[in-house]
């Protein structure tokens, strides 16, 4: 018996667009907004780092939605997921190494590429195809998980907040990653967003009901990410204040960011069932959202890049001065630059190899007024 083909989840076109744009927006005030000396910038940062968290919920939701409930065949899943991935993973990390690094002859730059690769340090958004990878590893098991959070999904949710918030509150201000102890690797391991994952995947299971409920309870859900990004905030001044130390206030990784975390996710997912629904009455509503989330893979690739030259060239002619009207500014030119670069790039036919997939089909279908879902990796 054929297992009929699921409706494609515009809502989620949208938590992926503004996933990434608040990506690009983090590394941009890092860069031009002083993100690691401002208090102000410290404060915006530590709301806006919910990114990474909602991209790994993203691939919970994605691949539990897509594969859950059929009989798969292990290894065709894996060769297809991992082409998706590893290949633009190695292109990429060479990419980096090459223009940014210090070339020291052909066998140290094999050694060090292939450090790289096993850690993902050749640059430092690279982590994710990394920790992408490692999910694709352990599908089997999780999908397991998944038919206990289908008939228990509070108890399976309940257990990996738990467990989420011991790991950050180990990493932030116990022993924390050190030779020897738990966690070396920190945040480029897959267990690190256990709950993340958790929680997409619970979202996929029960997508329909949840929907529901997300398109008439949006007040409460806006109430709770408030009070939500009220301990987010208070944790950062309490740690910049009276701890002095700001680089764990603004921290990506530790418990306040769970509830913040999940809550913005929450927020977003109704906010895109809402977008949704409006692209149901208006087709041609969105366009440039739809057209983010699509790019979103590629823009996340190359951003780091674009914004590495933007740098060089505010120093070059004396431009650069930290504020953030300039923030705002390289936001804008690091989007709108990532789509129109990786938008040539998904009309070649190497693009399956630098950004796992094609955006030309979905151009054409939508010139035809038809949907077609392409792969996404973000």
């Amino acid at each position: 018996m054929s297992v009929k083909k699921k409706s494609y989840v515009e809502a989620m076109d949208l938590v992926r667009a503004v996933t990434i744009v608040s990506v690009v927006a983090v590394h941009s005030t890092w860069y031009t907004a002083n993100g690691g000396g401002w208090v102000s910038s410290g404060a915006i940062l530590s709301l806006m780092h919910f990114t990474r968290e909602a991209f790994m919920a993203l691939t919970g939701f994605v691949l539990t939605y897509s594969l859950y409930g059929k009989k798969l065949q292990w290894k065709s899943v894996w060769i297809k997921r991992y082409k998706l991935v590893l290949f633009p993973y190695m292109i990429w990390s060479a990419a980096y190494m090459l223009i940014f690094g210090t070339f020291a002859g052909v066998g140290a730059f094999f050694l060090m590429y292939g450090k790289n690769l096993l850690d993902g340090g050749a640059w430092f958004q690279l982590y994710y195809l990394l920790i992408t990878m490692q999910f694709y590893l352990i599908l089997p098991l999780f999908l397991v998980l998944m038919r206990v959070a289908k008939k228990h999904p509070w108890w399976v949710l309940g257990v990996a907040i738990v467990f989420q918030l011991g790991l950050m509150a180990y990493d932030q201000y116990g022993i924390g990653p050190h030779p020897g102890g738990l966690n070396l690797y920190t945040g480029e391991e897959v267990w690190t967003y256990t709950v993340y994952f958790v929680m997409g995947g619970i979202g996929a299971l029960h997508w329909q009901p949840i929907r529901a409920w997300l398109s008439t309870h949006f007040r409460t859900v806006l109430t709770w990410t408030a009070v939500a990004a009220g301990i987010m905030l208070a944790e950062f001044f309490l740690q910049t204040y009276l701890g002095h130390n700001m680089a764990m206030g603004d921290a990506v990784l530790q418990p306040a960011m769970v509830p913040w975390s999940m809550m913005i996710i929450v927020l977003l997912s109704a906010i895109g069932v809402r977008y949704e629904a409006r692209r149901q009455v208006k087709p041609h509503y969105g366009q440039l959202i739809k057209r983010i989330a699509d790019l979103s893979f590629g823009i996340y690739l190359v951003h780091p890049m674009i914004l590495e030259w933007w740098a060089w060239l505010l120093s070059k002619f004396y431009l650069y001065n930290p504020s953030y009207i300039l923030d705002v500014i390289t936001i804008a030119l690091l989007v709108t630059l990532s789509m129109v670069a990786m938008g040539l790039i998904a009309r070649t036919r190497i693009s399956p190899w630098l950004i796992g997939r094609s955006a030309v089909r979905t151009i054409r279908s939508e010139r035809t007024g038809t949907e077609v879902a392409a792969p996404r990796q973000l």
